[in-house]
């Protein structure tokens, strides 16, 4: 009995959705009708290119955030060698280019991780890029904070907050990790080290400060500014890190944010239980 039914089973299936047309789950949407016209252009010199920066296709970021309180979200890009650019939503797939008036291009470049974040409180999302690039170029890594005025512009507050790191971040988690209602970070970070050197020559050194200061780090929010308190939480801060991503989760269910961080080439990934 079973096996006459199956077949028929099968075959009333096939022919009733070989009846039916698929329908596309997204419709895309041109540049020139939307007026999201970014474009993260690299551009290969003697200088800079994938051999002298190893980094050098990891790409940029974005962010989606409602940067003036009208319920629909903006779009904001982050440019490695070009500006980063702020769209605001018009409504019905429409967006306008606000970047200049809102200062929020950016300074340097390399800018690599986006985060939108209300981190003063007072109901208006911020905004912090992070920054990277050439070990070479130092001055031009420190990550930016920009302050939303509330009146379509931004204020960059980046060291008055202690947010300014200059290493080679990738980007930035903000949680309240100790629950005292605030908003800390988390900075991902990648390494200046060079991935030459054997795995069998570095083990055991993740627990080693990077020499640099350059290794991630877990910054605590102390009434609006940012202490470094990565080596007492128990946070790896060597520079055998590679960051590449960060997801915030209650992994053991009990109320407290854990952290998981995704590491590229020899290095594992770390899982940091809170406790």
């Amino acid at each position: 009995m079973k096996k006459l039914v199956l077949p028929f089973f099968a075959l009333t299936l096939f022919f009733s959705c070989s009846g039916k047309k698929s329908q596309l789950l997204f419709d895309k949407i041109d540049p020139e009708d939307s007026g999201i016209t970014f474009a993260n252009q690299l551009t290969y010199t003697e200088q800079l290119n994938p051999y002298t920066y190893r980094n050098f296709f990891n790409g940029a970021g974005v962010a989606l955030g409602d940067i003036n309180n009208d319920g629909l979200l903006d779009i904001f890009f982050t440019g490695n060698m070009v500006e980063n650019k702020l769209y605001l939503n018009k409504g019905n797939w429409k967006f306008e280019d606000i970047t200049q008036q809102s200062g929020t291009g950016g300074s340097g470049f390399w800018s690599t991780g986006a985060t939108f974040v209300d981190i003063n409180a007072d109901g208006w999302i911020d905004l912090y890029v992070s920054k990277s690039g050439p070990p070479s170029e130092a001055a031009e890594r420190a990550n930016q904070l920009f302050i939303n005025q509330k009146d379509g512009t931004f204020k960059e507050a980046a060291k008055e907050y202690g947010l300014d790191f200059k290493g080679l971040s990738v980007h930035a988690a903000f949680f309240d990790y100790d629950r005292d209602g605030d908003l800390d970070c988390y900075l991902l970070t990648n390494s200046f080290r060079s991935v030459g050197v054997g795995q069998e020559i570095i083990q055991g050194q993740r627990e080693i400060a990077s020499a640099d200061n350059a290794g991630n780090k877990l910054l605590r929010n102390d009434n609006g500014h940012f202490t470094d308190v990565t080596r007492e939480a128990g946070i790896y801060n060597s520079d055998i890190g590679f960051g590449l991503g960060i997801t915030l989760s209650d992994y053991n269910q009990d109320n407290w944010p854990d952290i998981f961080v995704s590491n590229d080439f020899f290095e594992k990934d770390y899982l940091y239980i809170n406790n």
